[in-house]
């Protein structure tokens, strides 16, 4: 009986490991000779993505179980379950441990059970170590892994590229995939996910992203515009994260928790072809950009520790932002200031989840398209922009289209010369994150769009209306970005505004730098 146990209680633990080890059901090979890109070519409103593709409705399966089944839902959790008990049998452990010197009224039979719990998990993190050596691959990993999709009767091509570069793990997510059109009329949705501190909130997120968000449609009004939508979803998501599933997460407060030391940005963009807008929400510093006739449009702005609207925050919840090397990061730890996870971070007794130190409340975006050859659309993570301004990319990236190359070329090169070079095995530049891109071709109006001028006049401003600056990449321009103000007039110089700022005063500006603000719209948290 007594080896029974003990066997019963080594599968429990390394049984999920062995699946969560497991980078998704759908096992991508990559072509040894680095930087040839695996191609994984899908056929039209069809993609492939590292992780269980999800249905029409957003949730996900495994092979051929239903999307709405207990397994689908639970699947995605198990890194999570596992890390529960893997605390829970600890800290047993150590209180009967002490009980047992004291009292000693705990039954024998529990004291056996979390013995052997504990001696598992020790088991299961030499095993894991092991296993890390064995299938440790050279760094820098050059080699790039493609998929590519298309939407919409294949007027929508997309592609998604990673790299792993100079880290030791993988830890950036992407999400592609097509809203339900009883609830968004025609939609998509492209993400990119940049974890920290480990894969696994970046990897859940990824997974629950798309379902918390057609979910968050059905609890409100379905006249809710998606830009709303999208507000309010992802805060939704990082409680959910929180919550754990089953809600067992409220159990492990505090440093206890799987997700307190580990997070993950997102970037999300919504093409809504009903309205012809891109809506796009971010938190952290991952970026998306819409490259316009060869220039780049910001469509998001990163949230650092550093802005002076992050700092006032995180001061205001008792943290304080520090400066180590290069970095600007909170209470000396996270250089971001807004993520998914990274729980000891939002810990502040009293204060709301939009009021911690950080925070998962997005700046929503939204930048009317015209599609066709004069655009394309970029998300990528901030391994792309450690050395590049948006510009930057916007010239790698550009020509190359221009000259007919394919996406997935562009997209190699584009990572291979965002990564860092080395000398006798070391970095000797910047560029050594994990590197993501997703890279969209957006369609167009209709025909007389494409055969439009090369040389575009942006939407008129009218004065009195309210803007929002964006897209300032000069050290002192970088300050208003994000900020509000009112257009008062055209500037001096033709094709210029003057707008004034709140406690800054009147600045003269370019349109692109500026974008309109609906009056329901509100300002971003």
């Amino acid at each position: 009986m007594e080896t029974i146990c003990r066997i019963s209680w080594l599968l429990t633990f390394t049984v999920p490991w062995c699946f969560s080890s497991r980078r998704g059901t759908q096992a991508i090979s990559v072509r040894n000779e680095a930087p040839k890109p695996f191609r994984s070519e899908k056929g039209a409103d069809s993609f492939a993505r590292p992780h269980p593709v999800p249905s029409p409705g957003g949730a996900c399966f495994d092979g051929g179980m239903g999307a709405n089944s207990l397994w689908s839902l639970t699947w995605p959790w198990a890194p999570f379950l596992l890390a529960c008990l893997s605390r829970a049998f600890l800290s047993l452990y150590l209180v009967f441990l002490v009980e047992g010197k004291v009292i000693g009224m705990v039954p024998e039979i529990m004291r056996s059970i979390c013995f052997y719990g504990v001696a598992a998990v020790l088991l299961l993190w030499v095993l894991r170590q092991v296993a890390a050596i064995f299938t440790a691959h050279p760094t820098p990993d050059l080699r790039v892994r493609v998929e590519s999709g298309s939407f919409r009767d294949q007027s929508v091509s997309w592609l998604a590229a990673d790299m792993r570069g100079w880290r030791e793990n993988m830890e950036d997510a992407y999400v592609v995939d097509e809203l339900r059109k009883d609830l968004f009329g025609d939609a998509l949705l492209f993400a990119v996910l940049d974890g920290h501190g480990g894969r696994e909130v970046s990897a859940l997120a990824s997974k629950l992203l798309v379902r918390e968000i057609e979910v968050d449609r059905r609890k409100t009004e379905t006249s809710l515009e998606l830009a709303e939508v999208l507000r309010q979803s992802l805060p939704r998501l990082d409680e959910r994260l929180r919550r754990g599933s089953w809600g067992i997460g409220w159990l492990f407060p505090g440093l206890l928790h799987p997700f307190a030391t580990c997070g993950s940005t997102c970037v999300v963009a919504g093409i809504d072809f009903l309205r012809r807008e891109l809506v796009v929400a971010n938190i952290g510093d991952s970026r998306a950009l819409l490259i316009r006739d060869g220039k780049a449009i910001a469509l998001s702005e990163d949230h650092k520790p550093e802005n002076p609207l992050e700092r006032n925050r995180i001061r205001a919840a008792g943290g304080q932002v520090l400066k180590i090397g290069p970095c600007h990061r909170v209470d000396g730890n996270l250089n971001l200031s807004r993520a998914f996870g990274d729980f000891n971070l939002k810990a502040a007794s009293g204060l709301p989840a939009e009021k911690q130190k950080v925070i998962a409340v997005p700046d929503v975006t939204r930048t009317p398209f015209q599609g066709g050859s004069h655009e394309l659309l970029v998300l990528a993570c901030d391994g792309l922009f450690e050395r590049n301004s948006n510009q930057d990319i916007a010239n790698l990236i550009w020509p190359k289209l221009k000259l007919g190359m394919a996406l997935e070329q562009i997209a190699t090169e584009v990572l291979h010369q965002c990564c860092a070079r080395s000398l006798r095995g070391r970095p000797i530049e910047e560029g050594t994150d994990n590197e993501t891109i997703i890279l969209v071709r957006l369609p167009a109006v209709d025909r007389r769009a494409e055969e439009e001028t090369e040389t575009r006049t942006p939407l008129p401003l009218q004065v009195g209306q309210r803007v929002r600056v964006h897209g300032l990449e000069s050290e002192t321009g970088q300050k208003f970005n994000g900020m509000e103000g009112t257009v008062e007039a055209s500037g001096a110089t033709e094709g210029r505004y003057s707008v004034r700022i709140a406690g800054v005063g009147s600045k003269s500006m370019k349109p692109e730098n500026l974008i309109p603000i609906e009056e329901n719209q509100g300002s971003p948290a």
